[in-house]
């Protein structure tokens, strides 16, 4: 048995290579498995946590141990070696449980200096604790002693690894650092069995002693150290596959959740993304390019900042860099342009993903589209303030028309109780006629202002009829001017009157234009002192034009937007300057509209001002709607019918306004059907599938936004598209219900002309000549947005071919294309008859020479693609046609 004294020959001993290599590849092998469960013990919850740790501890301790054991097995020496099976398993046992203890103690505390001074030497000292009962269990016919400095320095080498293999446990590594972990941690704790070993001097009896290496390992003693290895190997390999299955099951715990929150995040219109520790975009985000269209060169890194409206890009940029530096969640809104070249507004929540130690890995953000909430809420706030600015124009009109009409009739009441007192002191009637007279004026004007308020009433009810009758132009003015001199004159004012010689009769409301022209001149004449005020008549083919010039006190363009409101002057200082009550020009512009025409102004401050009345020669008497089923109000031209999905839908309530809608259609080349409220307009847009409706808002039963709502919810009727044509002022209201224009009463015709192009039924208005299928898909969903038609040709030959047989309105011209290219393209559409009238758009990613410019000097525009928005290159479009 082994013994602490020295006796008889010290025996040289040795090692087999083999098995030493075995050892340190069971040291390795059992480490690394133990970094791997360790990772499972950081992260799993508090039941499955204790069966981690145990089987970390079981493959570190065990292994630990198996190495020992080997490494034993292979220390040769001259003498016969067995080992004590108790003490044995004892040493096992102290190999477990200490690693067990040292593994549960940074699992609860953490990897900090404290926990790891505590659990490191724990378990080094047991590992120590465990090598030298497992010398204790050798029995040879010998005795063996320690060098007590070497021995030291193997319990120093165990607790510095042991602490190591405890740090190393339980810190994030990859799979590279996690082998290079085991290495190292494998080699320290062979080590520490090799310089435990080294401390061992063995002396043999006198009897027993042979030369070192005179016997080998026997068969049995070989076969028990593969043995060991191998039942060593397959447990290692299990707790591993253990480890690995569980990785799996979280990953597939991670995908359905990532899946899950993808889900959410498309149920509320969102996408999700991820960027870098540095914010920014390294790997391709499908989200991203969902909403922008922008390829991954295009955003890769910061790029994705191009896609932000220009407006905002600082602020973002600046947002942005401030989260990624203080690692704090960014929210904000943005505008960004979507693949189409609308600009949408989205709602950014952006946080970032943090390691268990708490340094960034990664950013995961959110981009929520509200483009829809956004139009809303602006709407609203719109409504609103016009709400507010509507009850305050009422406030101020009623405390204007309070003044003005207590004004006069106090004087009525003065002037009459005057008069009493005269009559009763027998005044002679002559000494009456003054006061009288004051009195009639006073209640004239106090009439006048009665009247003012009924006619507005009547105009707003439509209860105001017109009769037109036929009279001579020239003798209306001259009686007008005669009537308005003497207003003119009472501020020192030169009134001038100016008629054409062709001015001739008209058939009108006689009474409306006489007060339309009073209401003009004699606000020229109020807001104009020593001035000189002009009254212009002129002939336009079938329109009689008036013009009202001053050189007064002029308006600036905020007033001018107040100018036509109902209660409302240009602004309070001018009410309270030159009086009034704001009704004159709202009734002037009515009386126009009622008569077929309209009324403009312009004007710059302190100049002057000119107001234009432009009415037809000829009224034209309202149709009268049909009580249920709407007729066509203007017949087409002979050689177009009525068909479906020809005709243009006009829905409005006013007679008057559905008949100028119709001839003015019908002059421009368009069939027209009418409706007289929103239920009929519902039912001729099923029946007939118009190709564009023309809806007004205020109408009796279901208006016209209404009207819009169900055309759009109808999956048969939402690609038709809608004109608001009103006179609400409710641009954005309109666009974010649906509506593709808005057209303000009363209409410019020339305007509204624009508007009603892009609905001409030209088959091939527009051209797209270009190889790359996806960016000619992107035009003419634009483009038929807009209201075109797109034919499409894939080269340059290909595009003459279908110019020849329907030649289109305009063309836009990719350069680089198979076949034909586009500079050979545009030189041979110039060179045929008519080739020269037709305008060419250059769309094209290429990079011009000065030469290459030279040849497309024919084009009207050269567009660089991605340079401008695809809503950009509709309205050049539309602007090369006009």
């Amino acid at each position: 048995m082994g013994s602490a004294f020295r006796c008889g020959p010290m025996v040289h001993t040795g090692y087999n290579p083999a098995l030493v290599l075995l050892s340190i590849a069971i040291a390795v092998f059992a480490s690394y498995a133990a970094l791997d469960l360790g990772a499972r013990v950081r992260r799993a919850t508090e039941g499955p946590r204790w069966s981690w740790i145990a089987g970390a501890a079981i493959a570190m301790g065990g292994g630990i141990w198996a190495m020992h054991f080997v490494g034993m097995l292979a220390f040769e020496m001259g003498l016969p070696a067995a080992y004590d099976l108790k003490i044995t398993l004892l040493s096992l046992v102290i190999a477990v449980g200490v690693t067990a203890g040292a593994f549960a103690w940074v699992a609860a505390k953490g990897t900090g200096i404290g926990s790891l001074l505590v659990a490191g030497p724990l378990m080094g000292v047991g590992v120590a604790a465990m090598h030298y009962t497992g010398m204790a269990a050798m029995r040879v016919a010998g005795n063996f002693a320690y060098d007590p400095a070497i021995v030291a320095v193997s319990v120093a080498i165990a607790v510095t690894a042991a602490t190591a293999a405890l740090w190393l446990a339980f810190r994030q590594n990859n799979v590279w650092q996690k082998l290079l972990a085991a290495c190292v941690m494998g080699l320290a704790v062979a080590g520490m069995h090799y310089t435990g070993m080294a401390a061992a001097t063995f002396t043999a009896q006198a009897a027993g002693a042979q030369p070192a290496h005179a016997t080998v390992l026997g068969a049995n003693q070989a076969n028990l150290a593969l043995s060991v290895a191998g039942v060593t190997f397959v447990i290692l390999f299990l707790a591993m596959m253990a480890g690995s299955l569980d990785q799996r099951r979280t990953q597939r715990r991670l995908h359905v959740s990532e899946a899950r929150f993808r889900s959410a995040v498309q149920a509320v219109r969102g996408v999700m993304w991820t960027a870098d520790v540095n914010g920014n975009f390294i790997e391709e985000q499908p989200g991203w390019e969902a909403i922008t269209g922008q390829a991954f060169d295009e955003y890769r890194g910061d790029g994705w900042l191009a896609a932000a409206h220009p407006d905002d890009r600082s602020i973002i940029e600046k947002g942005w860099a401030e989260a990624v530096r203080t690692g704090t969640p960014y929210i904000a809104d943005q505008r960004l342009r979507s693949s189409d070249g609308i600009w949408r507004h989205y709602h950014v929540q952006t946080i970032p993903v943090r390691d268990p130690n708490g340094t960034i890995r990664e950013w995961v953000g959110v981009h929520e589209d509200v483009t829809e909430r956004h139009a809303y809420e602006t709407a609203l706030r719109e409504a609103r303030d016009d709400a507010e600015e509507a009850s305050q124009a009422k406030s101020q009109f009623l405390a204007n028309m309070s003044h003005e009409l207590r004004t006069p009739l106090s004087a009525i009441i003065g002037y009459a109780e005057l008069l009493l007192e005269e009559v009763e002191d027998g005044a002679a009637a002559e000494d009456l006629t003054v006061d009288i007279k004051k009195i009639e004026g006073n209640a004239r004007h106090l009439l006048g202002l009665i009247n003012d308020v009924l006619d507005l009433s009547k105009v707003e009810s439509g209860k105001m009829d017109v009769y037109a009758e036929t009279f001579d132009v020239a003798n209306v003015v001259e009686d007008v001017v005669a009537t308005a001199k003497t207003l003119a004159e009472k501020k020192g004012n030169r009134l001038v009157l100016e008629i054409a010689a062709d001015a001739g009769s008209m058939n009108t409301d006689i009474t409306k234009l006489r007060q339309i022209l009073l209401n003009l001149l004699s606000n020229a004449a109020k807001f104009t002192q020593d001035g000189k005020i002009t009254l212009t008549m002129t002939r336009q083919g079938e329109m009689a034009l008036f013009r009202v010039s001053d050189t007064g006190i002029g308006m600036s363009p905020e007033q001018l937007e107040r100018l036509f409101q109902r209660f409302s002057q240009a602004d309070a200082s001018t009410t309270r300057r030159f009086g009034g009550t704001g009704l004159g020009l709202a009734l002037t512009k009515a009386f126009s509209a009622m008569l077929g025409g309209e009324v403009t102004v312009e004007s710059r401050q302190n100049e002057g001002s000119t107001f234009t009345l432009r009415l037809p020669v000829v009224y034209a008497e309202p149709a009268s709607a049909p009580a249920e089923v709407p007729s066509i109000a203007a017949q087409p031209p002979a050689d177009m019918e009525v068909e479906p999905g020809k005709a243009v839908l006009v829905v409005d309530d006013d007679p008057a306004q559905r008949e100028l809608m119709t001839r003015f259609l019908a002059r421009e080349g368009f069939a027209t059907l009418t409706a007289g409220d929103g239920e009929t307009g519902l039912a001729m847009a099923k029946e007939m599938r118009p190709r564009a409706i023309l809806l007004d808002v205020m109408m009796p039963g279901m208006d016209g936004w209404t009207v819009l709502s169900r055309l759009k919810a109808d999956p048969d009727l939402a690609a038709i598209p809608v004109v608001m044509v009103t006179l609400v002022n409710e641009r954005s209201l309109a666009s974010s219900l649906g509506a593709v224009d808005y057209v303000p009463k009363p209409v410019r015709w020339e305007e509204f002309r624009q508007v009603m192009d892009r609905f001409r039924d030209e088959a091939g208005d527009v051209l797209v000549v270009d190889d790359d299928q996806d960016a000619r898909d992107r035009v003419r969903h634009a483009l038929e947005r807009d209201g075109w038609t797109v034919a499409e040709a894939g080269n340059g030959q290909e595009a003459l071919d279908k110019v020849a047989i329907a030649p289109p309105r305009v063309i836009l011209l990719d350069l680089t294309m198979p076949v034909m290219d586009g500079f050979t393209f545009l030189h041979s559409l110039r060179e045929r008859p008519g080739g020269r009238d037709i305008p060419v758009i250059v769309l094209s990613a290429r990079a011009l020479t000065p030469q290459d410019r030279q040849k497309l000097q024919s084009a009207v525009k050269v567009i660089a693609k991605g340079a401008v928005s695809l809503r950009d290159v509709a309205v050049d479009v539309r602007n090369a046609v006009n």
